[in-house]
């Protein structure tokens, strides 16, 4: 190349490289918030109450309350209440195998993720 020209190649590298989400930290540990607070509803006695008071608690200003949890993963509230239990619905015939992008299976792990529901 001559020194009056300039270099006009275009490189592709890592083309299929996936962004770098900075908020992937706080999502799991809402995602685990979620998934600790779905456990407890099948605990007996005080544990298995706090679970349902926490799910039908209307507070969203709260940034762990479950509604700014649901909202901030961009996860159906009612959805979710449905596949617990919690709530009668449209989702509670389908919920297990519905959340499921690729038409696998439900999880079969109870304690990886106790409803099948993809919080990804």
């Amino acid at each position: 190349m001559r020194e009056n020209e300039k270099n006009t190649a275009i490189y592709v590298a890592y083309e299929e490289a996936v962004p770098f989400d900075p908020a992937a930290p706080e999502k799991n540990l809402l995602r685990a918030v979620l998934l600790s607070a779905m456990l407890d509803l099948k605990k007996p006695g005080d544990a298995g109450r706090k679970a349902v008071e926490y799910f039908l608690s209307p507070d969203e200003d709260y940034i762990f309350s479950f509604a700014s949890i649901c909202q901030f993963l961009n996860v159906d509230t009612d959805k979710i209440l449905a596949v617990t239990g919690l709530k009668m619905g449209p989702f509670v015939a389908e919920a297990p195998t519905a959340a499921l992008s690729n038409g696998a299976e439900p999880v079969a792990d109870p304690v990886d993720n106790p409803t099948g529901v993809d919080l990804s």
